[in-house]
């Protein structure tokens, strides 16, 4: 049976009382991050179709589909999105990158085909041509447009031998415009801050934080943008209780008060 699954769908089925490991974002002092999303891994076979919405803005950005018979493809669903690869005008052949490799505009193989009727095969007759066969980790090169600019990211994924099976781990781009990052790139440097050890454990309507060097403020926000609590810790540990909250899915920001830094994750509560 064909089944689609979207990144917004994938987030609500996540269980209540475990830990939501999608990075929204962490700022260096310049404002500029990486927005990045460990989204619950998704497991694909033949018919099925997962699709990607990098900045969670509500609208598909690419979606990578099994055809039915033996062919594995990605397709931008803009005119304005392309992947990194190699081929022509009407077929490309999306690179499986290494962790690290530069995703920006000084690569010239960017590709639009899929949106405009092309294919891209990621593998194409069960593994005859393409790729992405055998492949654990492997990185595809994303661009895509925001409000009238480009943006760089990426997305990681498994791919077994005959092609026919895949899983969509997880996914990033840089929040400013036409600026590069490296394929499993997940935030940019924060200096000395120790911020990004902070390990956060959401259960029920406690949010517990563990891994405190420093006193830290917080905010927890809804998905409208509206501030439901603030605060600042206290100790190596803490916990904050959000017992008068109503369920539903918070944004929460920690900022290191010595650097600056700011580090946000996604909560079920």
């Amino acid at each position: 049976m064909k089944k689609t699954t979207s990144l917004k769908l994938s987030k609500q089925l996540a269980k209540y009382g475990a830990l939501t490991a999608a990075i929204v974002g962490v700022n260096d002092a310049s404002g500029q991050s990486i927005i990045y999303d460990d989204i619950a891994d998704f497991t694909g076979g033949i018919g099925d179709t997962f699709q990607i919405d990098l900045n969670n803005d509500g609208t598909d950005d690419f979606q990578i589909r099994h055809n039915g018979s033996s062919n594995l493809y990605i397709d931008p669903l803009t005119a304005s999105n392309d992947v990194l690869g190699s081929g022509g005008a009407t077929f490309a052949y999306p690179f499986a990158l290494s962790n690290g490799a530069t995703i920006s505009s000084g690569a010239a193989s960017w590709y639009n085909n899929g949106f405009s009727g092309g294919f891209q095969s990621l593998n194409y007759g069960s593994c005859s041509y393409g790729n992405w066969c055998s492949i654990t980790d492997g990185f595809l090169g994303l661009r895509f447009n925001i409000s009238g600019s480009i943006h760089y990211g990426w997305a990681r994924l498994d791919i077994d031998a005959s092609g026919d099976v895949w899983t969509i781990k997880d996914f990033a781009y840089h929040d400013t415009a036409d600026t590069a990052l490296n394929a499993g790139q997940e935030t940019l440097s924060v200096g000395t801050s120790v911020i990004e050890d902070i390990k956060i454990v959401a259960l029920n309507k406690s949010i517990g934080l563990y891994n405190l060097s420093d006193a830290t403020n917080y905010r927890l926000v809804n998905m409208a943008g509206k501030q439901i609590l603030d605060g600042e810790t206290t100790g190596s540990s803490f916990v904050i209780e959000a017992n008068a909250i109503a369920n539903g899915i918070y944004i929460l920001e920690l900022t290191d008060p010595n650097s600056k830094a700011v580090i946000r994750k996604k909560l079920v509560l």
